[in-house]
């Protein structure tokens, strides 16, 4: 059992009382506070009022059609990582996967899975939502777009670009000399 201290907390959006209770007696020994909401405005208002990051919905026990909650949560808050609890079938969890969670985890779920996923939505939430975090990611990105920007330029490719120019500056020396500019290269260089 960890330290009384909280490490972070939860909205668990679920019709299911008792339900609810019992996940979050089991959340609360490894540090995790959900708060319980009964429909989508109530989950709406404990993420604005709660220091709560994450998002965990039971989309089978809700009053109100589960593609519905998904979509309005996630036009209200799509920067916040939502977790799905699901009996649904592989078809129904690829759909959610790929348009509303960040995991989804098949009922009867393992309390291993469960703790895992909010884990990983957690550091999510701090990636996303924290200043500093951002700008260490911006100039992470902006410092391998700037590496793969600049070319790799070889040893014998600069040799080759050496050579290529003094033979072009020999050509400009000769078309001086040609037009009756008698000027050499150190004096074309210097000019």
């Amino acid at each position: 059992m960890l330290d009384a201290v909280r490490r972070f907390s939860c909205v668990f959006l679920t019709a299911s009382g008792e339900g609810a209770a019992r996940l979050n007696h089991r959340l609360s020994q490894a540090g995790i506070r959900a708060y319980h909401a009964v429909d989508t405005r109530e989950a709406e208002v404990l993420l604005g009022i709660t220091r709560a990051k994450v998002l965990l919905i039971d989309i089978d026990r809700t009053f109100e059609p589960w593609l519905e909650i998904l979509q309005k949560l996630e036009e209200s808050h799509p920067r916040v990582p939502k977790v799905v609890l699901t009996v649904r079938g592989p078809d129904v969890r690829s759909l959610i996967l790929s348009k509303f969670a960040l995991d989804v985890i098949p009922k009867p779920a393992s309390l291993g899975d469960l703790f895992c996923a909010l884990e990983c939505a957690h550091s999510l939430a701090l990636e996303i939502n924290d200043p500093e975090r951002v700008r260490e990611r911006e100039a992470r990105v902006m410092a391998a777009i700037r590496a793969l920007a600049q070319p790799r330029t070889s040893v014998a490719a600069w040799r080759f670009i050496r050579r290529s120019v003094s033979a072009m500056m020999d050509r400009v020396t000769h078309g001086w000399w040609k037009f009756g500019c008698q000027r050499t290269r150190k004096q074309h260089a210097g000019a």
